[in-house]
């Protein structure tokens, strides 16, 4: 009778890489970037972190952060291994870390940002110049509710599918908790399927009585996090 396959250990460590040229601060106190060092199968791996700093010890790091880092890169590696059917080594994970890793409220945003901005455009009008699409704080729904106020066309210019998304983002928006807690859900999560349940939860809570609303977001979820994750085909 042959053995049940044993599940791959995964290590996550964290540690301030002192390789690198430091960030100098106040009395010339050195601060170094923290960076990951990730074992699976025996193998190895180091790259930086994403959401961390630059540090002067480790003590610095909030604990929360490389916990939410940790079970990020854990559940990449899982889903990998899994899709793999056991035969996954570390190769590639760097960019994969850096796509999977990515919220769900970003990557709506670079979803959505562009085909805002090429509607925006399409008024013609001059003030268009105002809107700072690069300004991250700037966020799609902000643009569109200031675009608004400017170009009276603007419903116009919108395609009926964008005006859906758009509406769609802004109420999914609204369900978020503030991401400075690194307690947000990624497109690894999204992936894996983890993450859907947890949604579907909350939205059958808040729109009950709209199934299309919730329909709406978790198609507005599937195609933003579809046209980034092709990223890592290339």
């Amino acid at each position: 009778m042959q053995g049940i396959k044993r599940e791959k250990k995964i290590t996550v460590k964290f540690f301030l890489n002192e390789a690198v040229e430091p960030v100098t601060g106040e009395g010339k106190k050195k601060y170094y970037p923290l960076y990951v060092q990730v074992t699976y199968d025996r193998k190895n791996m180091q790259f930086k972190s994403k959401y961390g700093e630059h540090y002067s010890s480790l003590e610095e790091v909030k604990p929360a952060l490389m916990q939410f880092e940790e079970r990020v890169i854990k559940n990449i590696i899982s889903y990998e291994a899994n899709k793999e059917k056991g035969e996954y080594n570390l190769k590639g994970l760097k960019r994969k870390y850096e796509v999977y890793s990515i919220s769900i409220l970003e990557v709506l945003e670079g979803y959505l940002k562009p085909k805002l901005r090429l509607a925006i455009l399409k008024t013609g009008n001059e003030l268009t110049n105002v809107l700072n699409f690069n300004d991250h704080s700037a966020t799609t729904w902000l643009l569109y509710e200031a675009a608004r106020l400017l170009f009276k066309n603007l419903e116009e210019s919108l395609s009926e599918k964008l005006t859906l998304e758009l509406q769609a983002y802004h109420q999914y928006q609204m369900l978020q908790r503030p991401m400075l807690n690194y307690n947000f859900p990624t497109i690894i999560e999204w992936t894996n399927g983890s993450y859907k349940g947890e949604l579907e939860k909350k939205l059958m809570i808040k729109f009950k009585t709209k199934p299309q609303v919730i329909r709406d977001i978790k198609a507005l979820i599937d195609q933003s996090v579809k046209e980034k994750t092709k990223e890592l085909e290339v």
